[in-house]
C-alpha cells in the first residue's frame, strides 16, 4: 500500500466522525490547504479560521472551540499534523509534507482554493478561496479583476501587495466572509466597513472604522499602520456575535460608557478572548464582557487604574487564561489583594509587574491554577507555596536568592523552567522527588544551581 493511499484512508476515517451534513472530504482539504510545507500556524488562529469558515458544528454541549481542539488533536495523534510548542505546551502546528502535497493537488482539482504564488497568471473564475503565498506583481491584478465575485476567503501570507489590489478586494469581493491580511502593510480602512458578510477580519488600518454593519463578525484583529492615536467608534458595542477582539496600540476600543449614554450596546456577552494595549477604558470594558475566558492586558504604569482592572477581572467567573503585562518599570504595580478571586483561572502570565513575594500566597490560593509564568514579574528574596501547579516558568526575578519549599509545595508539578536567576543559590533537592515532574530547564542562572 502506497503512503498516499494510507493517508487517504486515515483522513477518511477521521472525517467519518464529523458532521455528515457536510462534504467531509472537501472540508478536510479546505481545512488543511491553508498550511504549506514548513509553515507553522498558531493553534488559536487555526481554530478561529475553522469557525469562521463554518467547518465546525457544536455537539454534545461542546463549544466550537472545544470541537476544533478535539479535531486538531486527532489529526496530530494520527501524524497528519505536526505539533509545535513553546515552554512544553502546544502553541502551533503545521501540516505533514506528504499530506500537504495531497491536499494542494486535490484542492486544485476540485477548485477549492486558488493559490497565487507569484508565477500563476490563471484567472480566478469559480474558486471561493484565494491565498497569496508569495510576492505578487501588478500583472496579477488581471487575475483578481477576472474573478467571478464569489470569493468568500482571502488570506495573505506575504507582505508585497500591489496597491490596486486593495480596491479590487473592496469592489470584487463583496461576499467575503474571511479577510486575513495582517501581513500586508496596506490600509484596509476603506474596505472593511463595506464587507458586511465578514466573520473574521485581521488587517491594518490608518483611520477609524464604522463596524455597525458587520453583524456576523466573530473575530476582530486590527493593527495600525501609523503611530498616531486613533479611537474606535462606539458601534463596536453593537456587534453582539463577536468572540475574539485583539486591538493593538495605538488603536483602542471606545468608552463603553458613551455607548450606554447613546443607548447602543452595553455588553458583549459572547466575547471570549480580549487583547487590550494601553486602553484607558480597560476596567469598564472588562465589566461589560462577563463571559471572557482569555484576557491579555498591556498596562501603562503611569495609569492609576491597575487595581480597578483587577477588580473588574474578579467579576469574570469563567476566566481561564490571564496575561498582565506592564510597561517596563521598577515600580510595583497591579498588586494583588485578598479580594481578587478567580475560581476558574488555569493559566497566569505576568510580565514586568514586579509583584513583591509577599503577595505570592494570594496567587497560590487560586484554586485551579495550573500554569504560572513570570517574566520580570516578582521582586523579592524568598519563594514558597503553590501546590497545584503543573508548569512553572520564572524569568529574571529580581533579588530571588532563596527557594523555600520543596516537593510538598509542588505536588503536581510537571515542568519547571528557570531563566536568568543570577541570585538564586539553589533549588531544593526534594524537587527531584516530585513524582509528576517530567523535566527541568535551567538557563543563564548562577553556577551554584548547576
Amino acid at each position: 500500500m502506497s503512503r498516499v493511499t494510507s493517508v487517504v484512508i486515515v483522513v477518511a476515517g477521521l472525517v467519518g466522525k464529523m458532521d455528515p451534513t457536510y462534504d467531509n472530504r472537501k472540508r478536510v482539504e479546505e481545512n488543511l490547504n491553508s498550511f504549506f510545507e514548513d509553515r507553522e500556524i498558531g493553534v488559536p488562529k487555526l481554530i478561529r479560521l475553522w469557525i469562521a469558515e463554518e467547518f465546525l458544528r457544536g455537539r454534545s454541549n461542546k463549544s466550537l472551540q472545544v470541537v476544533g481542539e478535539e479535531y486538531l488533536q486527532e489529526l496530530i495523534d494520527r501524524s497528519l499534523m505536526l505539533a509545535g510548542g513553546h515552554n512544553g505546551m502546544m502553541r502551533s502546528c503545521k501540516i505533514h509534507d506528504l499530506l500537504c502535497q495531497l491536499c494542494l493537488r486535490e484542492a486544485h482539482t476540485e477548485n477549492v482554493v486558488h493559490v497565487m504564488n507569484g508565477n500563476d497568471l490563471e484567472a480566478i473564475d469559480d474558486q471561493r478561496r484565494v491565498i497569496l503565498l508569495s510576492e505578487v506583481a501588478e500583472k496579477h491584478d488581471y487575475c483578481m479583476q477576472r474573478s467571478s465575485g464569489i470569493i468568500r476567503t482571502f488570506i495573505s501570507m506575504q507582505v508585497d501587495f500591489p496597491i490596486r489590489m486593495c480596491s479590487i478586494v473592496s469592489v470584487q469581493f463583496k461576499l467575503l466572509k474571511l479577510l486575513d491580511a495582517l501581513p500586508l502593510l496596506y490600509d484596509f480602512s476603506s474596505v472593511i466597513s463595506d464587507l458586511i458578510h465578514l466573520r473574521y477580519v485581521a488587517a491594518r488600518i490608518k483611520k477609524g472604522l464604522l463596524l455597525a454593519k458587520l453583524r456576523n463578525i466573530q473575530t476582530i484583529i486590527l493593527q495600525s499602520l501609523e503611530k498616531t492615536e486613533l479611537k474606535h467608534p462606539v458601534d463596536i458595542w453593537t456587534i453582539s456575535e463577536v468572540r475574539h477582539v485583539d486591538i493593538r496600540l495605538p488603536l483602542y476600543i471606545s468608552n463603553p460608557l458613551e455607548a450606554e449614554n447613546n443607548r447602543i450596546g452595553e455588553h458583549l456577552d459572547n466575547l471570549q478572548t480580549l487583547t487590550l494595549h494601553f486602553s484607558p477604558f480597560a476596567a469598564e470594558i472588562i465589566r461589560r464582557t462577563p463571559n471572557l475566558k482569555e484576557v491579555t492586558i498591556l498596562h501603562e504604569a503611569k495609569h492609576s487604574d491597575g487595581l480597578a482592572i483587577l477588580d473588574s477581572l474578579s467579576l469574570v467567573e469563567k476566566l481561564e487564561k490571564l496575561h498582565l503585562e506592564a510597561q517596563q518599570t521598577v515600580n510595583q504595580i497591579m498588586i494583588f489583594s485578598g479580594d481578587i478571586f478567580l475560581p476558574n483561572l488555569k493559566e497566569l502570565t505576568l510580565s514586568f509587574t514586579y509583584i513583591p513575594w509577599e503577595a505570592m500566597s494570594l496567587l497560590a490560593n487560586l484554586p485551579n491554577l495550573e500554569v504560572l509564568k513570570g517574566y520580570f514579574a516578582f521582586n523579592g528574596t524568598d519563594w514558597s507555596v503553590f501546590r497545584k501547579l503543573k508548569l512553572l516558568l520564572l524569568h529574571r526575578c529580581i533579588d530571588l536568592q532563596k527557594w523555600e519549599g520543596g516537593s510538598d509545595n509542588f505536588l503536581m508539578l510537571e515542568k519547571l523552567m528557570l531563566f536568568g536567576l543570577d541570585e538564586l543559590e539553589e533549588i531544593p533537592e526534594s524537587i527531584g522527588d516530585i513524582m509528576s515532574l517530567k523535566f527541568i530547564q535551567i538557563f543563564y542562572c548562577s553556577n551554584d544551581m548547576l
